[in-house]
């Protein structure tokens, strides 16, 4: 209890590795209404996003930009096309460099965290020229896309969960005591 408590002290950074997280308004602040902080990084901290997070910051533009009011075809178009293009080179990428890990790694590795993404993002890519040209079934295609790019980051999510996890250095026992 008196960890739960420290972490509401506002403007205290809780520092999570090489990320510093400090809030600014908590939800008692604002009768619920929000909660705000801001992270803090060291010049020159180099930190690695890996493809999941990539793949649902996707997910998510798109969706933004799909549910954005007024947005044009070609729009919409531009901005799927982007994320196509750079869904493509970083599923290529982690193709090569899973394939350059040879056995190292488990087989499905190179399937669902680059081969497959890479697929969707070509698909993304067609669907965006789907869009750029008024093609009635661009909206099911990108409804399946991503869809399918969200259920994959989940996939890969819990895959790499499951192999970190029992990894873990066992608990501290006097974590959290006084």
């Amino acid at each position: 209890m008196a960890f739960e408590q420290e972490l509401r002290v506002k403007g205290e950074i809780i520092q999570v590795g090489q990320i510093g997280i400090r809030f600014l308004l908590e939800a008692a602040d604002t009768d619920g209404a929000v909660a705000m902080f801001e992270f803090t990084v060291p010049a020159g901290a180099k930190l690695y996003m890996g493809p999941i997070v990539l793949g649902v910051s996707f997910v998510l533009v798109l969706s933004a930009a799909a549910l954005t009011p007024g947005i044009d075809r070609s729009s919409f178009a531009a901005v799927a096309a982007i994320v196509a293009a750079w869904g493509l080179v970083r599923g290529l990428m982690s193709t090569v460099g899973i394939r350059k890990l040879g056995k190292d790694v488990h087989w499905t590795d190179l399937w669902f965290y680059g081969v497959l993404p890479s697929v969707l993002y070509l698909a993304l890519g067609l669907d965006a020229l789907a869009f750029a040209q008024a093609w009635p079934c661009a909206h099911y295609g990108l409804a399946v896309l991503t869809t399918a790019l969200l259920l994959l980051a989940i996939r890969n999510e819990w895959d790499l969960i499951t192999w970190i996890a029992p990894r873990a250095e066992p608990e501290d026992p006097h974590f959290g005591e006084d």
